[in-house]
């Protein structure tokens, strides 16, 4: 049974992709500036690798020749929050080790280590969905499960390998016993 059916202009339907982008980007900005705020050098490098996450989806989206539509940026949306995510698993479980007392090295290689099954078993599930979603659904889901699926992979290589990569250049700057910013 359908319960509603609507047919969009071009110029609708543009206003509403300008929309989703604007509210994507202030929502990008706020979760940066809470980053950094509360995260400190760390959310710094999480940024960082969050930009290198962006880099990665509009790539996959280009290499695909995908449209971004209204359900793909709502996609991408929704795997951004995955991606930051990742990241505070990534920071409170670094924390948890700094407060045991560990070396700030061990706590970093401890923290990824312990937020590793939790962060698979998010992007795994997520993944099954969107496969689902893509295999069942029509034209906009499916835009939306190609978009999501895209950005599970694309935030999961940026959580623990390019934040990884990050925090570990800047622990080569310092020694094992110096405090870090997290």
């Amino acid at each position: 049974n359908i319960i509603e059916e609507r047919t969009v202009g071009p110029s609708l339907g543009q206003d509403s992709i300008d929309q989703g982008q604007i509210a994507g980007l202030v929502g990008l900005a706020l979760v940066i500036v809470v980053m950094m705020i509360y995260y400190g050098m760390a959310g710094f490098l999480a940024v960082g690798a969050l930009a290198v996450y962006v880099l990665l989806v509009l790539g996959g989206l280009v290499g695909m020749r995908a449209t971004l539509t209204v359900p793909g940026i709502a996609g991408l949306i929704l795997s951004i929050g995955m991606a930051v995510d990742a990241n505070v698993l990534i920071f409170e479980r670094i924390r948890e080790e700094l407060d045991k007392g560990r070396a700030t090295r061990t706590s970093v290689d401890e923290g990824f280590r312990h937020a590793l099954s939790a962060i698979v078993d998010a992007n795994i599930t997520t993944l099954i969905t969107a496969l689902i979603l893509f295999g069942v659904g029509t034209g906009p889901v499916r835009g939306f499960a190609v978009t999501l699926s895209i950005g599970i992979v694309a935030s999961f290589f940026s959580a623990l390998f390019v934040t990884r990569s990050f925090f570990l250049a800047y622990l080569s700057g310092k020694k094992a016993s110096d405090p870090i910013s997290i």
